[in-house]
């Protein structure tokens, strides 16, 4: 503010934007004019006329109002014209993580995402045990304690005609919990051979 001769005069500065330019510098594919409208959709306040998209982990990634976000949700939140819920994950269509084309991006709701990147994996005792630890030492989880069972004298009770709950029973456990054991067994194939689980 200035006073001059008893007035007051009050000077605004006016911020206007100025055009987006996007520098793909991870080679993702990327429709640079979608990403640029999806940086002015989230940008709070204007925003600088540059843009570097960059390697952010495993996907593409740029940075909106100072915090770095991966591309493909970006684009799928600026599509909705809302954050994404929480338990909502974005999909590569054709698994590539670094094309985030439009037509390549789909929502899944967390668990079946999971389940679709997870089909047909198969783990070692070893990382199984690996998942195990890391998953106690995961704040505020609460897993189930493993019990250790007489695994050959369940095969034996089973291959003598024991049914899965009457040894669910006789060992105090879940009967998931002697299916369990009994699927991790390949012995077991010759007497299911005649029997269902």
């Amino acid at each position: 503010m200035w006073a001059t001769s008893g007035k007051m005069v009050i000077y605004l500065t006016i911020k206007t934007q100025k055009p987006i330019k996007i520098i793909n510098d991870c080679d993702a594919l990327i429709d640079e004019v979608d990403v640029a409208s999806a940086i002015l959709w989230a940008s709070k306040v204007p925003t600088p006329s540059i843009h570097h998209v960059y390697q952010y982990g495993n996907y593409a990634g740029v940075t909106v109002n100072g915090e770095k976000t991966h591309v493909h949700r970006l684009l799928l939140e600026w599509q909705m014209n809302q954050k994404l819920p929480r338990g909502m994950f974005v999909h590569h269509l054709n698994e590539n993580k670094m094309d985030d084309r439009l037509s390549n991006l789909a929502i899944m709701v967390g668990k079946y995402h999971t389940s679709h990147h997870m089909a047909g994996a198969k783990f070692t005792q070893e990382h199984k045990a690996k998942l195990s630890e890391a998953n106690h030492r995961r704040a505020g989880t609460k897993q189930k304690k493993r019990r250790n069972l007489p695994v050959t004298r369940i095969v034996e009770a089973y291959k003598n005609g024991s049914s899965v709950n009457s040894l669910a029973i006789r060992y105090h456990v879940d009967w998931t919990t002697i299916r369990a054991r009994l699927d991790e067994n390949p012995e077991l194939l010759e007497a299911r051979n005649g029997r269902n689980l």
